[in-house]
């Protein structure tokens, strides 16, 4: 999963979300260096990956994106599921409505830039500017974030025809992330339950 899953799974906790939306950032062991609540998050964001790697429902994504992606199908897969997230946004969540999360996310990344990594602090004005997770809500949004994904690892994608799939086949992808998003859900609020943290 990718920014807007990892921040909605940490909510309304912000500890949680900045270790969680920082996590792919930090190495090793060195998410010991933080405090106690963003070590907290960090923790929860690997969690988050080993799940979704395992995860059937995801893998039967990745193979499906894999020939206009290739390698990099898993990361693309994430993006498209947070996609899927906020499209299906009220049939998957009940209680949050998406614009009170949004802005809760924003504030609460923006108040805790400190402990974010250099090179996304300086990534941080143009994401905030652009309402990064807005973007997910459209298919024009995941199109820009994808070929910003591409534009920073020098990757040729095949665009139109991975957009063209998505849209022909959005019905079986939207059902492999109903198989999927559930689930993690439980795990993680099992996760938070035994690690005591609201």
């Amino acid at each position: 999963m990718n920014h807007v899953a990892h921040c909605l799974l940490s909510f309304p906790n912000e500890g949680l979300l900045i270790g969680n939306f920082i996590g792919d950032y930090v190495k090793g062991s060195t998410w010991k260096n933080f405090p106690r609540p963003v070590q907290l998050g960090i923790q929860l964001h690997r969690f988050i990956d080993a799940h979704t790697e395992h995860a059937p429902a995801m893998k039967s994504s990745i193979q499906r994106l894999r020939p206009f992606a290739g390698r990099f199908s898993a990361p693309v897969a994430d993006i498209v599921y947070d996609h899927l997230l906020c499209s299906l946004w009220e049939q998957v969540l009940d209680k949050v409505e998406f614009e009170h999360f949004a802005q809760w996310a924003y504030a609460g990344l923006h108040a805790q830039q400190v402990w974010m990594p250099e090179r996304l602090q300086q990534r941080w004005p143009d994401m905030m500017a652009g309402q990064f997770l807005h973007l997910y809500q459209s298919m024009e949004g995941l199109a820009w974030t994808l070929e910003r994904f591409a534009q920073r690892l020098s990757l040729p994608f095949h665009w139109s025809e991975l957009l063209e799939f998505l849209a022909e086949n959005r019905a079986v992808l939207e059902e492999e992330f109903h198989q999927f998003f559930p689930d993690l859900s439980r795990q993680v609020a099992q996760w938070r339950q035994e690690h005591d943290v609201a």
